[in-house]
This record gives C-alpha cells, structure tokens and sequence, in this order.
C-alpha cells in the first residue's frame, strides 16, 4: 500500500464541514485504489500538537492554530502553516510517505508542501478547491475587499506560480478554474487536472419518505455570512415577493443561524415562514435535502473569469428534487442545466425573476416529487469515482520523471 501525506487545513470533526468534505471522503475511499493516508490537519479545541490518533481509518494529526479563525482566518492559516512544519518533517522521517497532498483553500500550507516535498525528494500533488490569485469573489467592507485585491495583484501570484512551478500535479475542481490557470501557466497545462466535488452514494442507500406537510418547503444548505460574498437579501425579498403573490410557502436554511440573518429575516417580516437551523452533519443535511419540496443553491456573481459550484450541488443533483439555481452563468448553471430534470434557473440577481422561478418550479414540483438522478451524472461524481482519478494522477506523479 503506497501512502500519503495529507495536509489540510479542515477535516471532520471540525466548524467548516464543507471545506472538511474533499478531504475527508478522498481519505475514505483511497485505500481501495491503493494509497492509505497521514493526515495533519486544524485542531480547533486543543493547545498544541495533539497525538497521532487513529480517526476513521487514517492516522490524523490535529495541530493547533494560535489565531483563532474569528478573528483573522488569513492570519490564522500562515501560523497554522509555519506549525506543521516540524511535525510533517518528523512524520516523513518515520512513515516516509510516497507523495505529499495539500487540498487548499486556505494557501499557506502549500508553500509548506512544496519546501517538505523538496527536502524529502518525493512527489507533490497540490488541489485548488478554489482559486487562489484568481479568487472570484469580492466581501466585506471597502477597505477590506481593496486590500484583498492588492494581495490578488500583486503578492498571490507570486506565491502561487512557485507552488504550480514545483508541484507535480495540480487539481482544480471547476472547467472555468482549469481553463483559466492553464491559461495562466502555459508551461503546466499537462500537469493541470479537473477533479470536480462530488456526492458520498452511501449517503443515499436509506429509503427517505417525504413527510406530510401544509406548505412547501424549499430548502437552503450552508452558510451566508462570511463565505464568498453571498448574501441573504435576495434569496429572503424573493420569499417576501412569493408570498404577496400568493404563494404558500416554507424555507428552511439549514447551517446558518447568524443573528444577522435572523435580524434580516425580521426586517421583511418572515419569521412565520422562513426558518433557520444550526449546521448538522452532512449525513443529516443529506436527509434534509431528500425531504424538502425544492432544493435553492446560491452563488454571488464572479469579478472574473472563473465561476465556482457550490459543494452542495453535487447532493441536490443526486438527491433528484427540484432545484432553483441563483448563480452567475457559468459551471454551476451548466452543471444545473445538464443533469438537473426539474429546474429554474436565475442567473442574476433580481428578487423579482427569484420570486416568478420559486411559482414555476412550485407548480412542477408538485407533479412531481422526486426523480432519479442522471446516471452520467452518478457514475462521473461520485466520491469512489473521484478518488479514483485522483489516484491515478497520485500514481503518475509518484512514477514521473523527477521535478526536483
């Protein structure tokens, strides 16, 4: 059995379940295509290093960032990075791994990987979970979204060309990020590969009955705050619009339960039809999703070429509900349009066009309360699948011409 050595900075159990999933299921389901893994990662309630413990198969080393991500979650990740570094060297000196993978976002650690890799003489795969110098979104106040576009100027890319320079694989997780970094880096276009998200089938093998209800439910998984630039305002005065139409409805958002969210949901009077809920499990969320009348997933508009898709996506698609898709044109619509047999699609930001979708797909969705999935779309993203392919991008950087 060849081996890994994994570093990411979420991974289950931990506050950021969805950035956590990628890693977690490649973990899982690597073992049966011949790589087992070390995995160090986020501790989040211990002070220090915590001892190598046996977690859900792999060995997993929790480190411990001394900036808390609250408060500065840029800040937090280069502590992190300069952390691991001793303990990542003592493992390679006494498990000696074949590889080095660093999934990312955040970056930090992969300047760690490339420095390890180097010293080690092994091979390195780098994932871009999201883009790096190319990031598509704009948040936060005025002085904050210019700082971050100074750092995407004139210091990420630096840093990011001596990562795609020196690792041996890189994996991006959207057609527009490939396209774009390939662009980009015109020397690394072979060495650039697309592994999209995808879905867990185990999550699907329980029989689900969608229970009773006086109204339909439509259903939002994740975060608003702080993630991306989304933000609830259109999504909550499209609900205020359906509902002075006429409509009948519930929304549920499952993983948010901000006090500032439940502060905009009282400014448009909605607390008797719109509720929120704390994050759960992504089994549970799984269950939730299997439930609910029509699915929502939301994205905020891109400042640039590359236009990600949300995680949970991959989950809607296959839990076969209806879904409406507020998102930028791009790889989200297209992945929507493709596989999804009952949709709407938004592809701007009008409350107004959100409200005439929600009546649509309300009038189709109660013809019909559940299709199949695409079996293309099972047999292309389901997590076996994906760790498949990325065993083989594993196993041709292990027996490439050496990059050191």
């Amino acid at each position: 059995m060849k081996r890994a050595l994994v570093l990411t900075y979420d991974y289950l159990p931990c506050s950021a379940p969805g950035a956590a999933l990628r890693s977690q299921k490649l973990v899982q389901y690597l073992p049966e295509f011949g790589w087992e893994s070390l995995v160090i990662c986020r501790e989040e309630g211990m002070n220090g290093v915590a001892e190598a413990q046996l977690a859900a198969g792999p060995e997993v080393l929790r480190v411990r960032t001394p900036i808390p991500p609250w408060f500065s979650y840029q800040l937090g990740a280069w502590m992190w990075a300069k952390r691991i570094l001793a303990p990542a060297r003592a493992l390679i000196r006494d498990r000696r791994p074949d590889l080095i993978y660093a999934s990312c976002p955040p970056f930090p650690h992969a300047l760690v990987a490339v420095r390890l890799a180097r010293e080690a003489r092994i091979p390195i795969v780098v994932d871009f979970r999201d883009a790096w110098s190319l990031d598509p979104y704009s948040s936060g106040g005025l002085i904050k979204q210019a700082a971050k576009r100074a750092l995407c100027r004139c210091v990420y890319p630096r840093l990011e060309r001596s990562v795609i320079e020196s690792a041996d694989a890189i994996v991006m997780n959207t057609p527009s990020m490939r396209r774009e970094y390939a662009h980009r880096f015109e020397g690394a276009e072979q060495r650039i590969h697309l592994v999209p998200n995808g879905f867990d089938e185990a999550d699907f093998c329980e029989s689900v009955e969608p229970p009773p209800r006086e109204r339909p439910l439509l259903l939002y998984c994740g975060r608003f705050s702080g993630v991306g630039g989304r933000s609830p305002e259109i999504l909550l005065h499209a609900m205020h619009a359906a509902i002075d139409a006429g409509c009948e409805i519930d929304l549920e958002i499952l993983g948010d339960d901000s006090p500032a969210l439940r502060r905009s949901i009282r400014r448009l009077g909605l607390e008797s039809s719109v509720r929120t809920h704390a994050p759960v499990s992504n089994r549970e969320a799984v269950r939730a999703m299997r439930e609910a009348d029509i699915l929502v997933v939301y994205q905020a508009p891109s400042r640039n070429e590359v236009t990600p898709v949300a995680g949970k996506t991959y989950e809607y698609l296959r839990s076969g509900r209806p879904i409406l898709a507020i998102v930028p044109p791009g790889d989200n619509a297209d992945l929507v349009r493709s596989h999804a047999p009952v949709h709407a699609l938004v592809t701007d930001e009008d409350p107004a066009r959100v409200a005439s979708a929600i009546q649509h797909l309300l009038s189709r969705a109660a013809r019909v309360r559940s299709t199949a999935a695409d079996p293309e779309f099972v047999e292309r993203y389901a997590r076996r699948s994906i760790a498949e392919r990325m065993a083989a991008i594993f196993d041709a950087a292990r027996h490439g011409s050496p990059r050191r």
